[in-house]
């Protein structure tokens, strides 16, 4: 059920602390974690980061990937007081950690040289407003460098899988997660996200520079997007 306004930062909140996102990074099954390890290698290979710039996670969540990075100098702002939480447990001091939200940035304009979103636009009401946020805090000559989940293609392999009783490869007994029953953890999604959507919305601020498919070109379980403002 779609939150309202007014109750989202709770219903975000309950969320966060109900799917604990080390289960999901550090998935038993082999391919799983294939697919997500490469989604973050080709985002920050896009984001081409330097040691001199920079760097602002969108919805940062528990710091996985901000632990990656060992380059620039590191912000991440999130929503959630408990991702907030385990990411500084998480990364010790290494970003400074901001609780705030994507759609109104507590940024000057102009402040980074890189931007970083991952698998956050289906979570929040208005992926419009941080699209335009992001806008606003990037420096002239930066990069956006985000990704999405295509949903469909991920909701249809799920089905084929539990179809032909394969529902552990999805739900392997030691995960204790029931990944396999939540459509690609659709109480947590507002929006279904597919190529066609982020573009609509990418092109009316930035230029694409590149879209990368992971993990590879006919199976795109996750869209890569490199942009810079137009």
């Amino acid at each position: 059920m779609r939150p309202s306004p007014e109750g989202f930062e709770q219903w975000n909140e309950e969320h966060a602390i109900k799917h604990d996102l080390d289960k999901f990074y550090n998935h038993p099954n082999r391919l799983f974690r294939y697919i997500e390890n490469k989604r973050i290698k080709v985002l920050l290979n896009e984001a081409g980061i330097k040691k001199t710039d920079t760097v602002l996670e969108v919805g940062c969540g528990a710091g996985h990937i901000l632990e990656k990075i060992n380059e620039g100098i590191l912000t991440g702002i999130d929503i959630s007081p408990v991702q907030i939480e385990r990411a500084a447990k998480r990364l010790c001091g290494k970003a400074r950690l901001i609780l705030a939200k994507g759609e109104k940035l507590p940024f000057p304009d102009k402040s980074f040289d890189r931007i970083i979103c991952t698998e956050v636009f289906e979570h929040v009401l208005e992926p419009a407003l941080i699209l335009e946020e992001m806008n606003r805090v990037l420096k002239d000559d930066g990069i956006i460098s985000l990704s999405i989940p295509n949903e469909k293609l991920i909701i249809f392999t799920k089905k084929i899988l539990l179809n032909c009783g394969l529902r552990r490869v999805l739900e392997p007994k030691e995960s204790q997660w029931d990944l396999a029953a939540k459509n690609n953890l659709d109480e947590w999604h507002i929006h279904e996200y597919g190529l066609k959507l982020i573009k609509q919305q990418s092109l009316k601020l930035f230029r694409i520079l590149a879209v990368k498919r992971i993990p590879f070109y006919f199976i795109p379980f996750r869209y890569v997007l490199k942009l810079r403002k137009g």
